[in-house]
């Protein structure tokens, strides 16, 4: 007798905005993976694997009861579980803004500061702030340091 149905191996969740419904999910599947191999959305890198660096921050949003509101969380793409995010919306980097529609005001912020170098830990420091404020949308100087606790760039 088969446990698990059909049905029930759906993942419902939405990326960027965009509902996602997918029949066949391999449950050791990735958010990363599953964002730059089944989305081809290849902004989210893979740095060190382990959840250190933050090169794979993504915003996961979700409604909490308790709080009555929606709460936003960076979350390391690399480590959770694609089917963790069921139910939930993620938003990546190419999500917020992009030179062909319009930097967020994060992105634009860092481009003409000039603060990045290689760019590839960017996506995830973006990301981090880019929760922050949504979550405080005026950050104590403590809170953007905590905000980046999770983000390391090796250059």
């Amino acid at each position: 007798m088969e446990l698990i149905t059909r049905a029930s191996r759906e993942l419902h969740f939405y990326v960027n905005g965009k509902r996602v419904i997918d029949h066949d999910v391999h449950p050791e599947t990735t958010l990363l993976s599953y964002l730059r191999t089944k989305l081809g959305l290849c902004g989210t890198k893979l740095g060190c694997g382990e959840g250190g660096c933050g090169a794979c921050t993504v915003m996961v949003s979700h409604y909490d009861e308790q709080l009555d509101k929606i709460v936003h969380r960076p979350v390391n793409a690399c480590l959770a579980p694609v089917a963790s995010v069921a139910e939930m919306a993620v938003t990546t980097v190419e999500g917020i803004g992009s030179v062909k529609s319009r930097l967020h005001p994060v992105q634009e912020r860092i481009a003409k500061a000039h603060g990045s170098q290689c760019g590839f830990c960017t996506p995830g420091i973006v990301m981090s702030m880019y929760t922050l404020l949504r979550n405080t949308p005026e950050p104590t100087a403590q809170e953007i340091e905590d905000a980046f606790d999770g983000n390391l760039c090796r250059c």
